[in-house]
């Protein structure tokens, strides 16, 4: 979120960097009315729910009162920057030599890149954004402490779409099982739907498909990939005790290795496997291939 935010800002930067290079470069004023121009542009394109829709809309006296006033507003921002240009080359006593176009090109490059990071119909997500950064202000928390509480959050709802989960049978295969959790994971991301699937495994609270959903995954490529490093796999093969479940986790965790090498370092350790294999003679078997992987891997 913050990331995005910062990306939105470092295009907006470019836009008034423009005219501050143009006055360092001790180009005449004569260029204000080109950087204003594109300043207007930036805000058609950005905030184009604040202009009229339609020609008669722009007949109305209020709509050309506003096109005025941001007209005299923008112009304004660029003599100062670019002002604020000329007075540093002034100070420096010399004049960089790079062309006119160079700085204009900056400034205009900011609205196709600030379009990239903001979509700007979504005014709604805008305003979360812009919240987000004042309450992080105002509470004088750090940006780690924000993002913690909004993993909370995620978990929270996380918590409530695994309990949906519920209305599927117990037998529910593998494959529909992945389609369910990978929609879930674009609303609230696979770290916290791997802390709402392990939570009640740890306290004794889960249910027959709760642990099915739990092996099918922590053992799913794309969990692996955006998981990596967290031995997601390892952690749940340390509490599952039951032989079907055993069965389905060494035959998707060596299939997971198998495509993901990497991953490997995220799964169980042959020593351990071997422990189960002894506790449970019935997985021996898809416990002793899993094991070949790992060590082939």
């Amino acid at each position: 979120m913050f990331n995005r935010l910062r990306l939105l800002q470092g295009a907006m930067a470019l836009l008034y960097f423009g005219p501050l290079l143009a006055g360092l470069g001790g180009f005449g004023w004569a260029v204000v009315p080109v950087f204003a121009a594109i300043f207007m542009l930036w805000l058609f394109i950005l905030r184009p729910k604040q202009w009229p829709r339609t020609l008669a809309d722009w007949g109305r006296p209020e709509a050309l009162i506003a096109l005025l006033t941001q007209i005299v507003v923008q112009v304004l921002l660029v003599v100062v920057s670019f002002g604020i240009g000329r007075g540093i080359g002034g100070v420096l006593g010399t004049v960089p030599p790079f062309p006119l176009m160079l700085p204009v090109a900056i400034s205009f490059l900011s609205i196709p890149l600030a379009r990239m990071f903001w979509n700007p119909w979504e005014m709604k997500e805008l305003d979360s954004l812009l919240d987000d950064a004042l309450t992080l202000i105002e509470d004088g928390q750090t940006e780690s402490e924000v993002e913690a509480a909004h993993l909370r959050d995620r978990v929270q709802t996380a918590g409530r779409l695994v309990a949906e989960l519920g209305r599927l049978p117990d037998d529910t295969p593998p494959e529909v099982l992945v389609s369910h959790l990978m929609a879930m994971s674009t609303q609230v991301g696979h770290d916290a739907l791997r802390v709402a699937l392990m939570d009640p495994i740890y306290d004794g609270s889960a249910s027959a498909l709760h642990w099915r959903a739990a092996v099918v995954h922590a053992t799913e490529p794309a969990v692996a990939d955006a998981l990596a490093g967290s031995t997601y796999p390892m952690a749940l093969f340390h509490e599952v005790q039951q032989a079907d479940l055993v069965d389905l986790f060494a035959t998707r965790c060596a299939a997971l290795i198998i495509a993901r090498p990497g991953v490997v370092e995220d799964c169980p350790a042959v020593s351990d496997i071997s422990e189960m294999a002894t506790r449970m003679p019935a997985t021996a078997k898809p416990l002793a291939a899993l094991a070949d992987v790992i060590l082939k891997a």
